[in-house]
């Protein structure tokens, strides 16, 4: 074999070599944010698992994120006047019970899930807290998961 053979050779050998391991690097790197509950996902996709309405128009801030081990478990942050929050919540899910004795939130609420024992594809706990900002803005943390 030539040198100019045994050349291309190698540098054919490190590309795959290089390929392949960029490619198993990338592939943790997804399976550890999906670990890690940090996946970024369409806010309309956990909207949808949380049973939740659409963000308000003027939401800002927004960042949905899901996590899977042995459970599946999705996150909705985002940021609303005082106002706004507070029509969402009515309106997503208007049987909660809104607390004000809460550990990290201003308010706090755990909605229940439908009760009907199917596996519909939707969390079955549902968690949402408030947190109050300056002028008359909150952040809104919404989160829930299944439980099998």
């Amino acid at each position: 074999m030539s040198v100019q053979r045994n050349r291309i050779g190698f540098w054919l050998s490190v590309g795959a070599v290089v390929a392949v391991l960029a490619s198993a690097g990338w592939w943790l790197h997804g399976a550890n944010q999906e670990l890690d509950g940090k996946a970024p996902v369409s806010c309309r996709e956990a909207a949808r698992f949380l049973q939740a309405a659409s963000l308000p128009e003027a939401a800002r801030s927004k960042r949905c994120t899901k996590g899977q081990w042995q459970t599946t478990w999705y996150n909705i942050d985002f940021q609303a006047s005082r106002a706004e929050e507070e029509a969402w919540l009515r309106d997503t899910y208007p049987d909660a019970r809104v607390d004000r004795d809460c550990v990290d939130a201003d308010l706090c609420a755990r909605p229940a899930a439908p009760a009907d024992g199917s596996d519909n594809g939707n969390a079955d706990y549902l968690s949402v807290d408030i947190r109050f900002e300056e002028r008359d803005f909150a952040h809104v943390h919404v989160s829930g998961g299944t439980s099998n």
